[in-house]
């Protein structure tokens, strides 16, 4: 798509310069220099740590961000506000380039490109996939993702497996996994959760008001380990 292009999500210069994998600093300055054209960003991550939006919204850049969980088919209303927020770039800055990242730029942006393509542009579903795959140069991971555009059943989401992005020419060869894995909020935030829930009960017991646990709080303590929180893949 001429108008629309597909990014990973930039980080902080500070995140990235000690780590010896990282060749190229991806950051909103490094953004900027390589796409002078960027009239606006769609961000689709989870989160709202991975940089500043001040930084386009300075350099003249519009920063709409529409918040989606990983892995799961994103709702319908958050399809529906990201066909608007395309329709209304388009329909006023023709000249301009619209950039669209949510974590590795792949799985989320790729769902919701082709979702515009086949909705919106007519184009089959096949075709739109295998647009977006060529001009991004990795396939969508996502098989739910692809089953749903291709209007099939989608399986469950893959909760619990890693991110593998591989490239479009050599998908057996040759497997990328994102440094953006080892920096999952998933993790950081259940971590920083039973900090702070240890700390809470230590604090109780040396109060000595630590209520008897019932059966029934045991057994939603244990739904809730066993169950997987969308929230936090970003």
């Amino acid at each position: 798509m001429r108008e629309e292009f597909q990014l990973p999500s930039p980080l902080p210069w500070n995140v990235q310069k000690n780590n010896s994998e990282i060749k190229e600093i991806w950051d909103i300055p490094a953004l900027l220099a390589k796409v002078p054209k960027l009239g606006a960003v769609i961000d689709l991550t989870n989160t709202a740590r991975y940089y500043d939006p001040a930084e386009l919204v300075k350099a003249g850049v519009i920063h709409k961000k529409i918040l989606m969980p990983g892995r799961i088919i994103p709702p319908e209303n958050k399809v529906q506000e990201f066909f608007q927020a395309v329709d209304e770039f388009l329909g006023k800055n023709r000249d301009h380039l619209l950039g669209v990242h949510c974590t590795h730029g792949l799985n989320r942006t790729g769902y919701m490109v082709c979702r515009f393509m086949r909705d919106r542009l007519g184009i089959p579903a096949k075709d739109a996939i295998k647009k977006f795959e060529r001009a991004r140069g990795y396939q969508i991971e996502r098989e739910n993702y692809i089953a749903d555009l291709l209007g099939k059943e989608p399986p469950p989401p893959d909760v619990g497996k890693e991110t593998e992005i591989k490239a479009v020419a050599t998908r057996r060869d040759y497997a990328y996994v994102s440094p953006l894995q080892n920096d999952d909020d998933y993790y950081y935030t259940q971590s920083h959760d039973r900090y702070n829930r240890n700390n809470r009960s230590k604090e109780t017991r040396r109060r000595g008001d630590r209520r008897p646990e019932k059966s029934s709080d045991r057994e939603r303590s244990r739904q809730r380990k066993e169950a997987y929180d969308y929230r936090y893949d970003y």
